[in-house]
């Protein structure tokens, strides 16, 4: 007996059809997980869940239909029908998409036909199909398409599953003849427009399986592109009107393959429709799909990079589909004809391109000397290659020599002197494999990953954004900005900014290797040997300068001279400068930051004082005395009677002790209100104060008072306030003079809070850190009365990296400098300093930063004597309690 009969010829128990729906859709389900486990291509699995599902459709609507009258029924079915549009219209659905329903309404059977669709519609959610459904007549249809793209490229797939299947095809002939045909460029554009503003266009770490560049979506936009022009939207109909090849059609279709697989495992995984391939996720895909790793490369970055070959390979021919076929006005072929002039023999410059006559497109893609002319001509007018241009360079490339000539070389070399224009130039030649060509280590990093929490790009995007940002410092107004403009050769900076990450997936440290690329393709462009130097040089060292800005005491002048005289020269300086700001910025959103600036800026400024010539000791003694003679200027005087010279004997008294990094890099106001908190505070006052910094987002605590007054072991609960308030601690100093006065200053995120935070909440953490200082409260308390359910749950790990400790005792003669690389977790500072001070050690300056590939706290430490720890045992001893902790930090509870 039929469903339908059963529900007529029985009574209801509603309890009882509600559990057959669920059971009739959950077994569906069931049988994709077979078809999936057992190995059954994505596109059949998607298939047969598709053809299943409408099966189901058709028969709640049957049941809904069933207590009609004979003659609504009839009136039901010649009039009215549902369409499948979107994805179940294609016939793919994966397990969690949602069920794409037009209900169609031919205006005869309104009331009993809306009402079927109520109850069709409520059976299909009973049953825990998600349903994106719409009502409307085909007037409505057509009209709404011309208004929203969304609307019009689901009714591309229109297809007929119940009802009137002459409805259907008058709504499909009105739909392809008012909406495509009569408005085929509108149509177009809009579907163009639709697809740009949709989703991520980067080739994201974790990219979104349907919406990101190179996603399932560009397939869907190349559906909709090919009906426009073909009146059927099948990859066949593109093959078969020669617009796509062969060999296009059965890359699209392989990689069609691979991420439709990705999306259902990430839907039956989720059990909800979950496209995003979150890092967690790469991770058990590739243990269940049992990928092994290769010397040089995790199992998890085997998989990605063949991930993003394939989304590559979709956005590429994409692109260029879409490049071919974009509509050009007949206006803007009048007046490129009338405004263009000739060049260079073959090319034409017009307003807004560079082109070529159809007759003349051969020649120009005849050689690598010819293709970079043209992109030479591009650069310096400013303008992109047309698409006919871009086109014809992308199928001439595979057919060139892969040698480059002196003119190659010089013509390219002239291409990345261009600011301007280059990075959209690049990424073109990057596109088109030019650049390969010209670079052949480029291959090596294409669809590259690194597998870890701070990348937010593959080596190739990650290199091309690096391009965008550079070149964007020719406009900003910033102390890197002045730095590129004056840079004499910029195109020896975009150059390295090319090759400085080549090396990576290799087992040797990529700078390493970067340079060893850098010393042959040098030669291979041209590059005069002191260039070639020079850009060796900027690959060597691309970390170098973000390494001790970030992680060390840049008011150390050893540090400072010894960093300095490698560098050589202010131009150097100044590349190093721009090319470190730029990898950073090119790291992915929010990882360059104002503090970061502030910090990469001051190295700088100090380095070129070295380097304009005079030792950099002396301009320190100079500004520290300027400094102090600042203050005195500024400060409230302690008693007007003293005379100026007791004030600044007074004042050199209370600064004596504190560090160099105290005093250069705090403004003199600061230091003045300092000391006349100072002076205003008693043998047993702690006096706390919080200031918001606009530029940076940050709030700064500082905490002044007597050692005698603080309970030992002052920096460590210091952190585990801070920690236990859920503040980031980005940056600490710390200061004991030698009258005894602590002066600590502690930078923190608040993460609680977007933009400043309120006074309350400062006064609140102020409160509590005197609180903790003076004994009257244990930081474990703090910990417990501000614990947050999951509060206290780390992110999972996902880089490899290794944790590690690492005692340098040689870059600075007073102090130890003691790295430690860990995978972030709350309250990591505070469990390291505590470790140091029941190590006995005292903490005179602490840098604390999210690194290129970690979290890196830097301690520069001396014994509670003030003597410098001694290497052998003392730093083993060191290095285990730090490691243990490290170790036991990243063990899951059990």
């Amino acid at each position: 007996m039929s469903p339908v009969s059963e529900l007529l010829n029985s009574p209801v128990d509603p309890l009882h059809v509600l559990n057959r729906r669920k059971e009739r859709v959950a077994a569906i389900l069931d049988r994709t997980r077979v078809m999936f486990a057992e190995g059954v291509p994505a596109i059949d699995i998607t298939t047969a869940r598709c053809k299943a599902i409408v099966a189901v459709v058709c028969e709640f609507m049957e049941e809904a239909i069933a207590p009609f009258s004979d003659d609504v029924v009839s009136e039901l079915r010649k009039g009215t029908a549902i369409v499948a549009v979107g994805g179940t219209g294609r016939g793919e659905l994966c397990p969690a998409s949602d069920v794409d329903l037009l209900f169609l309404d031919g205006g005869t059977a309104s009331a009993p036909f809306r009402d079927a669709v109520s109850r069709c519609v409520q059976a299909l959610y009973d049953a825990r199909l998600q349903v994106g459904q719409s009502l409307r007549t085909i007037a409505e249809c057509v009209t709404l398409a011309r208004e929203e793209p969304e609307v019009a490229t689901s009714l591309v797939e229109a297809r007929h599953l119940w009802g009137s299947e002459k409805l259907v095809d008058q709504l499909q002939r009105s739909f392809a003849k008012t909406v495509v045909k009569k408005r085929q460029r509108a149509f177009i554009l809009d579907c163009l427009t639709a697809r740009v503003e949709e989703g991520p266009q980067s080739q994201e770490l974790e990219p979104d399986v349907k919406n990101s560049r190179g996603g399932l979506r560009d397939l869907h936009l190349l559906r909709w592109l090919g009906f426009a022009l073909t009146g059927r939207p099948e990859l066949e109909s593109l093959l078969k009107a020669n617009l796509l090849t062969a060999e296009e059609v059965q890359t699209l279709r392989d990689a069609r393959e691979f991420l439709t697989r990705i999306r259902i495992d990430l839907h039956l995984r989720a059990d909800r429709e979950q496209d995003r391939l979150t890092r967690d996720e790469q991770l058990r895909i590739t243990r269940d799909r049992g990928i092994e790793e290769s010397p040089t490369q995790r199992a998890v970055e085997r998989l990605m990079q063949e991930y993003f070959q394939h989304s590559t390979n979709i956005s590429r021919i994409t692109r260029r589909f879409a490049n071919r076929h974009r509509p050009r006005s007949m206006g803007r072929a009048a007046r490129n004809l009338l405004v263009g002039h000739r060049a260079d023999r073959y090319l034409r410059v017009h307003p807004d391109e560079v082109d070529t006559p159809a007759r003349h497109l051969s020649k120009v893609c005849s050689s690598v000397e010819s293709i970079l002319r043209m992109y030479r001509l591009a650069a310096l007018s400013d303008l992109a290659p047309s698409p006919r241009l871009m086109e014809g360079v992308s199928d001439a490339v595979p057919r060139l020599p892969a040698d480059v000539s002196r003119e190659s070389a010089q013509l390219f070399m002239d291409i990345l002197g261009c600011p301007n224009s280059l990075p959209a130039i690049l990424r073109e030649m990057a596109d088109n494999r030019l650049l390969d060509l010209l670079i052949p280590d480029f291959t090596h990093a294409r669809c590259l990953m690194q597998f870890n929490q701070y990348h937010h790009y593959t080596v190739d995007e990650h290199t091309l954004r690096t391009i965008e940002v550079v070149t964007s410092y020719e406009q900003e107004d910033s102390p890197v900005g002045a730095a590129y403009r004056a840079l004499k050769h910029k195109e020896l900076v975009h150059l390295a900014l090319i090759l400085h990450d080549l090396g990576k997936g290799m087992k040797e440290r990529h700078s390493i290797i970067g340079e060893r690329i850098a010393e042959r393709i040098g030669p291979r462009l041209g590059l005069q040997p002191k260039h070639v130097e020079q850009v060796m040089f900027l690959v060597r060292q691309h970390l170098e300068m973000a390494d001790i800005a970030f992680r060390r005491d840049t008011a150390d002048p050893d540090l400072l001279v010894k960093f300095s005289h490698q560098v050589g020269s202010p131009e150097l300086l100044r590349m190093l400068f721009v090319l470190t700001a730029a990898d950073v910025t090119g790291v992915g959103p929010g990882v360059w930051t104002d503090w970061k600036a502030e910090l990469l800026s001051d190295l700088f400024n100090r380095c070129m004082l070295i380097l304009s010539g005079k030792h950099y000791s002396y301009f320190e003694q100079e500004r520290m005395q300027e400094v102090k003679r600042k203050v005195a200027s500024i400060i409230v005087p302690i008693d007007s009677a003293y005379p100026e010279a007791e004030r600044q004997s007074w004042i050199e008294k209370q600064l004596a002790g504190v560090s160099a990094y105290y005093l250069t890099c705090t403004s003199p106001e600061q230091i003045a209100s300092d000391l006349d908190v100072i002076q205003r505070i008693d043998d047993q006052e702690i006096h706390v104060s919080g200031l918001n910094e606009e530029a940076t987002q940050t709030v700064e605590y500082r905490i002044i008072t007597r050692s005698k007054v603080a309970t030992d072991g002052c920096f460590h609960r210091i952190c585990g306030v801070l920690a236990a308030k859920r503040l980031e601690i980005i940056a600490a100093d710390i200061n004991t003079t030698d009258e005894g006065t602590i002066i600590d200053r502690f930078r923190v995120l608040d993460s609680d809070f977007s933009g400043n935070s309120p006074k309350e909440r400062i006064d609140e953490v102020a409160q509590v850190l005197t609180k903790v200082l003076r004994g009257d409260e244990t930081v474990d308390a703090v910990f417990h009365r501000n614990k947050r359910f999951g509060a206290n749950r780390s992110q999972p790990t996902v880089s490899n990296l290794p944790a590690r400790v690492v005692i340098d005792n040689a870059s600075s003669d007073s102090r130890t400098i003691i790295d430690v690389f860990a995978h972030d977790c709350p309250g990591l500072l505070f469990r390291v300093s505590r470790v140091l001070y029941e190590l006995d050690l005292s903490i005179d300056l602490a840098k604390i930063s999210t690194h290129f590939d970690q979290v890196v706290d830097v301690f520069y430490v001396t014994e509670r004597d003030d003597s410098k720890v001694l290497d052998g045992p003392r730093t083993d001893e060191i290095r285990q309690r730090l490691t243990a902790l490290l170790e036991e930090l990243s063990t899951p509870p059990s």
